[in-house]
């Protein structure tokens, strides 16, 4: 996997992205082109890699998700697939009851996949990309496996956070705005719904490295899509984010 990069490569990081991967079609190259941003010049590269994480609800499924050759999104404009998996070591993270909605896991908990994913679009054209999926809990995951090692991640997807797109949680993934800085994020891709619940006041006393001031004036907008396009809980908006 490594192999496949020169250099440290760009990351995007889509927490709680269920079965959406929707992020590719969005983050990638050709849509930068045909939806300039309002000052292009602020706009990110593209990612190389996208790291999605989700816990997934328990007996959803009868077999590890994406694991098999098979089409995750088709419509009459784009059909995503993924065409090759290869299953990587195991990531134990613990399932809190306050942050979870569904308590227990499945056979898909901790359990990690390399997939190679291909996109046919009519509008953005034929791609690959690489996506490393975890079946773990998103707070979990980033007070103990990217803060902890210095994680770098030039791009957060927050779409449909906690329960939109194929799980479900207690929180609205308003901590993501607290990481922002130590991961070098350079932009946020955000449907803006945050509203602090239960669950995001247990991840702040489980993991304090997670806490902060939640602040939202760290941003510069560069871009806006209407929410029925990805989300249905608000426009989306891609937000560089200033770095103090």
């Amino acid at each position: 996997m490594a192999d496949q990069f020169q250099g440290e490569p760009r990351i995007a990081w889509y927490p709680s992205a269920g079965n959406d991967f929707r992020d590719l079609l969005y983050l990638s190259a050709k849509f930068s082109e045909l939806e300039p941003a309002l000052n292009p010049e602020l706009e990110p590269q593209p990612p190389d890699i996208f790291l999605h994480t989700d816990y997934f609800p328990s007996n959803i499924f009868h077999r590890l998700p994406f694991s098999d050759e098979l089409i995750v999104h088709q419509d009459t404009r784009t059909t995503i697939s993924v065409t090759s998996s290869e299953e990587l070591p195991v990531c134990n993270l613990p399932l809190d009851d306050e942050i979870v909605v569904f308590k227990g896991g499945n056979r898909a908990t901790g359990r990690v996949l390399f997939l190679h994913v291909e996109i046919q679009s009519n509008i953005l054209g034929n791609f690959n990309a690489p996506v490393l999926y975890a079946f773990v809990e998103n707070a979990a995951f980033c007070a103990r496996k990217i803060l902890p090692y210095g994680g770098r991640l030039s791009h957060i997807v927050h779409v449909r956070f906690g329960g939109g797109c194929g799980g479900g949680g207690r929180s609205t993934g308003i901590w993501l705005l607290n990481i922002l800085q130590r991961v070098h994020c350079e932009v946020l891709v955000s449907d803006n719904s945050y509203m602090r619940q239960s669950g995001d006041e247990r991840i702040y006393a489980l993991y304090p490295s997670l806490a902060g001031d939640e602040n939202a004036d760290q941003f510069e907008k560069i871009r806006t899509i209407e929410s029925r396009r990805w989300s249905d809980y608000g426009n989306v908006t891609w937000d560089v984010v200033r770095h103090l």
